[in-house]
């Protein structure tokens, strides 16, 4: 299969901003831990859709090279300046707010986000490449460890990245993968023509600058090597990863560097979508197989715990099946291959996540036949409409009674010998019309704004709300508040009267989430076609929930058709009865 069918891991390139001083505190807290090992790569103003998901993990790319200003952006218009060893280096500003928009989110939402550390090539900052790799074409380059000015550039940008996310007010990345699929450097990790043994001393000062940087800004970060599928075997790849995770380790272990797995577990067909059928190439149960893939991962999983222990941890950080092959839709396949991978994920313990590539399609690999995504997407790849797969995305940590999610599961148990347990508890039920209601608990006061709102404005129990339009047209908006567990147990009827006002030219739901801590949930829904005033209850009665609610989100989705302009709504009476 050619390497062209292979894109970016992820599809944000972030350009970051300003970070506190290199004399900031050195963070010392534990590495976190999530609900469950769900993760993907995030798609352009996607990240309202990723918290919908119950996405526990993500990955951001970083390119180094973009984010330095150019010389007319030195100033503190356009860009931060930050000071490294006594040197300034300047920062664009262009998508500052953006970015940080999106990890603080993420935090919030105590999503654990690992940074993937890129050099790409930039004209006037080639030099930013090693030599040998300048003249090359690819994606992305290895790095210029020269030990003199060009290395100081690359660590700063390293060290204003590190310092900025770093559990402060503008988020939180807590691993960082160095390069990407180094076994296979002439597209993703270039640097020309030199030796194998050149070549891993090259990547291991990589990984040895960016760990001593990284680790003086939060002492517990991971940082990861990147290897692709063809663990023997030589494709498209130019050294096998068993190879170079060998000799790396080898360096690391008389270095004295931690370091733990990044890997990328794509069938051997990248386009197929089956885990269980035969593979392009072959899968065996031993050390020696030409490929591993999900459906042999318990034996990557031996080969660490065995050779350098538990404490070296395994992410799977990209991979994904295809919802056509063949030139026919199989979104039945890929929605029972994303589950089959997560629940073998879930039930590997020496694995941490599984990220899944990615959340919108990309174009590039469509004309190819290569539908990644669990959205469609416009051809500027913009997420336009839900796959099947989206949903079985959302619900596969859950305890729903679908029948693939069943078959997934089935298979995981039969492949492992051990049960797949849902970390969460959901109720889905839609909402009722009902008549004129008085209230036992009101809940007007405390309400904020939630996704792509640009104002909110309250008058007694009236909220207005006006979508921001300037976001992606798929983000949700709304109203949210949360609690100290509040129990309704003896007013169990949630109800609020909604007036849709001018919204879209299709159709439009209302999506009302209760949670109760992380495991439980509370998901009511109706669509919203009317001008007219609707009042809307949802019974919460058969809900263990209902004794502890933690946060309720009343949020307006776009289903069908565009925005209109100015696109507002009124909720109003929020409460129990």
């Amino acid at each position: 299969m050619k390497r062209c069918l292979r894109t970016i891991p992820a599809v944000v390139i972030l350009c970051m901003t300003l970070l506190a001083p290199c004399s900031a505190a050195v963070r010392r807290s534990p590495y976190p831990t999530a609900q469950n090992k769900k993760g993907i790569a995030l798609g352009w103003d996607m990240e309202e859709d990723s918290i919908e998901l119950n996405v526990c993990h993500a990955t951001f790319n970083f390119s180094l090279s973009q984010i330095f200003a150019f010389e007319n952006e030195k100033n503190s218009r356009s860009s931060y300046a930050y000071t490294y060893k006594g040197k300034k280096y300047w920062f664009r500003k262009p998508n500052i707010n953006s970015y940080d928009r999106i990890l603080k989110k993420l935090k919030k939402n105590n999503t654990i986000v690992t940074g993937i550390l890129l050099m790409e090539k930039r004209r006037d900052l080639k030099r930013l490449i090693c030599s040998s790799g300048r003249s090359q074409k690819a994606y992305f380059y290895a790095w210029n460890m020269d030990n003199g000015t060009n290395q100081r550039q690359i660590e700063a940008a390293i060290s204003f990245l590190a310092n900025r996310y770093n559990g402060g007010k503008h988020g939180n990345v807590v691993g960082w993968i160095v390069g990407n699929e180094i076994d296979s450097p002439d597209d993703w990790n270039e640097a020309g023509k030199i030796s194998f043994s050149e070549y891993m001393d090259l990547y291991c000062r990589m990984f040895e600058v960016s760990s001593k940087i990284v680790r003086k800004a939060y002492t517990n970060a991971r940082l990861y090597i990147p290897l692709d599928h063809f663990w023997n075997m030589i494709n498209s790849n130019k050294y096998t990863a068993r190879a170079c995770l060998e000799a790396f380790a080898a360096r690391m272990k008389k270095d004295g560097y931690a370091w733990n797995l990044a890997y990328h577990a794509y069938n051997g067909d990248l386009m197929q979508p089956s885990i269980t059928d035969p593979q392009y190439f072959e899968t065996t149960q031993d050390i020696d197989s030409p490929i591993i893939t999900m459906k042999n991962l318990n034996v990557l999983s031996d080969y660490i715990r065995t050779n350098y222990g538990e404490k070296t941890r395994i992410m799977l950080s990209e991979h994904g099946y295809s919802s056509t092959w063949k030139n026919k839709k199989v979104s039945a396949q890929q929605c029972l291959a994303i589950a089959l991978s997560y629940y073998l994920t879930q039930l590997d313990p020496m694995v941490d996540s599984f990220i899944y590539y990615s959340q919108v399609d990309q174009n590039d690999l469509k004309k190819v036949g290569a539908t990644f995504g669990i959205w469609n997407v416009s051809k500027h790849e913009n997420a336009t409409s839900k796959k099947q797969s989206w949903s079985t995305f959302k619900y596969m940590d859950t305890d729903l009674d679908d029948p693939i999610l069943k078959e997934a599961r089935n298979t995981a148990e039969k492949m492992t010998g051990r049960k797949v347990e849902p970390t969460r508890k959901i109720r889905r039920t839609t909402l009722k019309i009902r008549g004129k209601y008085g209230l036992k608990k009101k809940l007007i006061k405390g309400w904020k704004a939630c996704g792509a709102v640009s104002s909110v404005r309250r008058k007694g129990s009236r909220y207005t709300l006006r979508r921001d339009t300037s976001r992606n047209k798929n983000v949700y908006w709304g109203l949210q508040q949360n609690f100290k567990k509040l129990n309704v147990s003896s007013s169990p009827h949630l109800v609020l009267t909604v007036r849709k006002g001018r919204l879209t030219t299709g159709r439009t739901q209302l999506l009302i989430r209760v949670f109760s801590g992380k495991k439980s949930v509370f998901e009511t829904y109706a669509d919203i076609r009317s001008k007219k005033t609707q009042r809307l209850q949802a019974d919460l009665s058969g809900w263990q929930g209902r004794k502890a609610i933690t946060r309720i989100e009343i949020l307006v989705k776009l289903e069908s058709g565009k925005w209109k302009s100015r696109s507002g709504a009124v909720v109003e009476k929020i409460g129990f009865f």
